[in-house]
């Protein structure tokens, strides 16, 4: 018997019992859009999560900071492990180790003060983030609004979105400023100072502490974090911190024992090359003597808090496409009482056994195949309908189905249906040809 022969007779079967046909190709619908949707619920939670993680930051870059008395190894060229050496400090050379490791694709030592900025009469603060202008595009700081920093800049600023619009005119009272709308400032093009004198524009203003003039060079999207945070040459703001403390030293007579050390950081950031990545980087570092932390942590701590949630919606839809399995079995079994007769002819006119049992699976697979392709159809529109009250309800619970999840379960699918067929076929090709002619 040809393929084709036989499906064109599988179909003829099936065409015959079209009610029977319909309701268990409708269990198998009802089953695989309750495992695809309630699948797609998980996989939608999950991008849910990575999005909003996303706002806070890139998932590729790890944050460093020194362990405060953790122990490194120094390793040999022979690999032997040496004396121990307190990782307390980063320098320019911890730096070059780090991008010696494998899947990272650039790191950067960061430095954070807190400083005031003039543009006009109006003055605007906020937390200063000094790193190496090289590393700041592939860090993932996208300017909205001008360039970020390159190479060889020196007293030059990206500032974020919601700094611009934080000016304020520090005569006024702060109840005056906060009732006062945002003033207009175009720090693009205006004359921009940064001081480290919080009083500047007051009566109290420290004469001595002098404003530097700097270049606002880029804007970057108001998103998370980034929105309120200022980047500039980490060597340009390590100075400035370092003739701030010069100045404090000599202000209080006292020497300070905490003094920043030119090219000695507390902290880094190291960018890897993908995700999957990420977390055997972040080990490496760790068992360098230093602490690091990603925003994959938080992602991996957000899927673990709703695993078991995830975990029963794909249960409830796997139910579902069992319960439409023992449907197709129920169907097959019936079609063989009903065609005991038909079974016999085939086996006395010459039909193979193997014949006779790919009919019956080539009957299942259509079942299982047709509901699975409709099913799919259906979870599709139920999706749209999940995310819509998702979204009026301000709920994660999102669906995405995305196109290998369509395959599987039409594979899935097809793969039920031929299993729940495969024991009906087996008895359809123990029947004895005789007494099934016999049969009336």
């Amino acid at each position: 018997m040809s393929t084709s022969d036989m499906i064109k007779m599988a179909l003829r079967n099936l065409w015959k019992r079209k009610l029977r046909t319909f309701l268990t190709i409708l269990g198998v619908v009802i089953g695989t859009a309750s495992i695809v949707v309630m699948v797609s619920i998980g996989i939608g939670m999950n991008e849910s999560f990575q999005q909003q993680v996303e706002e806070w930051g890139s998932l590729q870059v790890i944050n460093v900071s020194t362990a405060g008395g953790g122990m490194v190894s120094s390793v040999s060229d022979s690999g032997s492990s040496k004396d121990k050496k307190q990782a307390t400090e980063i320098t320019v050379s911890t730096i070059e180790e780090f991008k010696k490791i494998p899947g990272v694709e650039t790191a950067t030592p960061v430095m954070s003060e807190y400083l005031y900025f003039i543009c006009g009469k109006y003055m605007a603060d906020a937390s200063v983030k000094g790193i190496d202008p090289s590393s700041m595009e592939a860090m993932g700081y996208k300017v909205e609004q001008g360039r970020g920093l390159e190479e060889g800049d020196n007293n030059t600023l990206v500032f974020g979105a919601d700094v611009v619009t934080g000016f304020y005119n520090p005569k006024l009272s702060w109840e005056m400023r906060y009732n006062s709308p945002s003033p207009e400032v175009d720090v693009l093009n205006d004359k921009v100072m940064i001081t480290t004198d919080w009083n500047y524009g007051t009566r109290n203003a420290d004469k001595n502490v002098k404003p530097i003039k700097v270049d606002v060079v880029g804007i970057l999207p108001s998103s998370g974090e980034t929105g309120y945070s200022v980047f500039m040459p980490i060597k340009a703001l390590e100075k400035i911190k370092q003739d701030q403390q010069e100045y404090e030293e000599k202000k209080s007579e006292t020497k300070n024992t905490n003094k920043v050390k030119k090219g000695v950081y507390q902290n880094a950031m190291v960018k890897v090359q993908s995700m999957e990545e990420v977390q055997s980087v972040q080990d490496t570092i760790k068992a360098m003597g230093f602490q690091a932390y990603s925003l994959t942590d938080e992602l991996e701590t957000m899927k673990e808090t709703t695993k078991m949630l995830r975990m029963m919606l794909g249960a409830i839809g796997a139910i579902s496409l069992i319960v439409a399995a023992i449907g197709i079995t129920n169907t097959m079994v019936m079609a063989i009482y009903e065609r005991t007769r038909e079974i016999g002819v085939m086996k006395v006119i010459g039909a193979s056994l193997s014949d006779i049992k790919k009919l019956f699976l080539t009957e299942a697979a259509f079942i299982g195949f047709v509901g699975g392709f409709v099913g799919i159809i259906v979870s599709l529109g139920s999706s749209k309908i999940v995310n819509i009250i998702a979204i009026n309800t301000n709920s994660n619970m999102l669906s995405s189905i995305p196109l290998w999840l369509c395959g599987a379960s039409l594979i899935f699918a097809t793969f039920i249906g031929i299993a729940a067929g495969y024991l009906p076929a087996k008895r359809a090709m123990k029947l004895s040809a005789l007494s099934a002619i016999k049969t009336e």
